[in-house]
């Protein structure tokens, strides 16, 4: 992060916002003389909201609709629930459970009941939120990896609790 005045590397803070970097104390006192203090407090209420919505239970999306596409089934139309997540209740039809975006459901470490600790990474394994998976992984299966792509001790896994060896941070 860079610091908000001069835009040197940041290595402080603001410990009201926790948004807004600065390189000194300096900085810090100069951006607040000249606008952050008004700033800081709407950031504050900002953060407080954003913690509020985070900790509420998700809403189960409607039964009967595709969660990708909001494409109702129908035997009529010969449109499906191709896949559903008993966790977060995700429907998907064919066309969107065969889609990298569409198709990833709302649980953050699996999608539909698969682990992502288990799969090789990918770029499009998300909570269907845009949130990235970032936990351990150990695929099996997957292709050869070199024995240096891994942690050198087996360890459990932080995601399902398997100990075992797992892809260092740099290979994910």
């Amino acid at each position: 992060m860079f610091c908000v005045v001069c835009l040197k590397d940041s290595t402080l803070v603001c410990s009201g916002c926790k948004a807004t970097y600065y390189c000194s104390a300096n900085c810090q006192q100069l951006d607040w003389r000249r606008s952050h203090k008004r700033g800081c407090k709407i950031q504050q209420q900002l953060n407080q909201i954003n913690a509020e919505m985070a900790a509420k239970p998700s809403e189960r999306p409607p039964v009967g609709k595709c969660t990708g596409c909001n494409v109702k089934f129908s035997e009529k139309r010969e449109v499906y629930c191709d896949s559903e997540c008993e966790t977060c209740g995700y429907q998907a039809c064919e066309s969107c459970a065969v889609d990298h975006t569409e198709g990833t459901c709302y649980c953050p470490n699996s999608n539909f009941g698969n682990s992502y600790c288990e799969m090789e990474p990918r770029w499009y394994h998300t909570n269907g939120r845009g949130v990235s998976y970032k936990g351990d992984r150990h695929p099996e299966g997957y292709g050869e990896y070199e024995d240096e792509t891994y942690e050198p001790e087996p360890r459990a896994c932080n995601n399902c609790g398997k100990v075992t060896k797992v892809l260092k941070k740099e290979y994910m």
